[in-house]
């Protein structure tokens, strides 16, 4: 894992993370300002900062483990993967380990599960995308 391939997604990470937001609804922002005491704003702040840190983690360390040999399935089957992983290790353990909630929780209604899953594959999606529009390729 170097600096170059981590720095591939904070961008896409940023608007996946936009998008979660956008399909969780401002109550996500109040929950995630809410694990540190603050509001909403400070909660948008941090969700943003943490969507950079996955999708540079995402560049750096998961792609590497997830090529499928053609980009529309790594996008479907690897956001997927990455969005669930997050789900879980993010909404269902560390927030609540913060918040001082129950661990691992499951609510397959709650928009938290839906939200990861859209990161995961938006993340994805830009990355590629991105990726293409550059003239790189995962190995670049």
């Amino acid at each position: 894992m170097n600096s170059d391939d981590m720095r591939r997604g904070i961008i896409p990470g940023v608007i996946a993370g936009y998008l979660f937001l956008a399909y969780a609804g401002p109550g996500m922002q109040d929950m995630v300002g809410g694990m540190i005491g603050a509001d909403a704003f400070i909660g948008f702040i941090l969700h943003i900062v943490i969507s950079m840190v996955i999708g540079a983690v995402y560049t750096g360390l998961f792609m590497q483990y997830v090529d499928l040999g053609n980009p529309l399935v790594n996008i479907v089957v690897g956001g997927l993967i990455y969005g669930l992983i997050w789900w879980i290790v993010g909404g269902l353990i560390i927030m609540p380990l913060i918040a001082g909630g129950e661990m691992l929780q499951i609510d397959l209604t709650h928009p938290s599960l839906f939200g990861h899953i859209i990161f995961g594959h938006a993340l994805a999606f830009l990355v590629v995308l991105r990726d293409a529009a550059m003239g790189m390729g995962a190995d670049n």
